[in-house]
Order: structure tokens, then sequence, then C-alpha cells
């Protein structure tokens, strides 16, 4: 029987999967404001870029690679400083997408998490 993930790298999963589905969203809903079209899709393409990023960690978080970490860390800052950017620009959707990257970066920072990436 496959050993259990530990709990920080199962939230981990949870949260990569919920973030998913917000670009993926965050994505439809820009093409529909800009009219839709070549245009639109254009405009939404990094959301769903990062939407098949976030969609790939989540399911190859399993195989316990070192990128995956790295990656995680390197993208929960980069949110956490694109969301700390909104909130200074007076958009106040930033205070609500804050805790989402916080939380992630804990996570992937945490001793059991550090100690599942390092290797069996």
């Amino acid at each position: 029987m496959e050993k259990k993930l530990p709990l920080a790298v199962r939230a981990q999963r949870v949260l990569l999967w919920f973030l998913f589905v917000m670009m993926i969203g965050n994505g439809l809903i820009l093409i529909v404001e800009a009219g839709g079209g070549a245009f639109g899709i254009g405009y939404a393409l990094p959301y769903f870029a990062l939407g098949a990023f976030l969609a790939v960690l989540a399911a190859k978080i399993k195989t316990r690679a070192k990128w995956i970490r790295i990656s995680l860390i390197v993208l929960y800052s980069v949110m956490i400083f694109l969301q700390v950017s909104r909130m200074l620009g007076g958009d106040l959707g930033g205070f609500i997408g804050l805790p989402f990257p916080i939380f992630g970066l804990v996570l992937a920072l945490r001793r059991t998490s550090r100690e599942f990436f390092a290797g069996p």
C-alpha cells in the first residue's frame, strides 16, 4: 500500500486545484468582458497558461520532484507580489486574493513538505 501524503502536501494539492479553477474562471470572464473573439482569447491567455501550470503541479505533486517545490515557492511569491500591487493600485480584490498564495507558500515551506520533497 502506498504511503499517505503528508497533510501539508495534500492541502497543497487541493489549493492548486482550487487556484486552477479560479484562473480558468478568470480567463473565461475576461473573454466575455473583452467581447469575445481573438482579442478576448489573447487577453485571457495568461490566465489559461497559469491555470495549465497549476494543473500540472497539482497532478505531479505526488512524484516528489524537487522542481515542483521550487516552482511552488516561486509561483506563490510572484502571486503575493501581484496581489499586493493590486491592493496598492486601489483594487480591493487584492485583499481577497492575497490569503491564497500566502497559505500556499506557508504550506510549501513547512517542515513536512520540505521532508516530502527531499526524497525517500
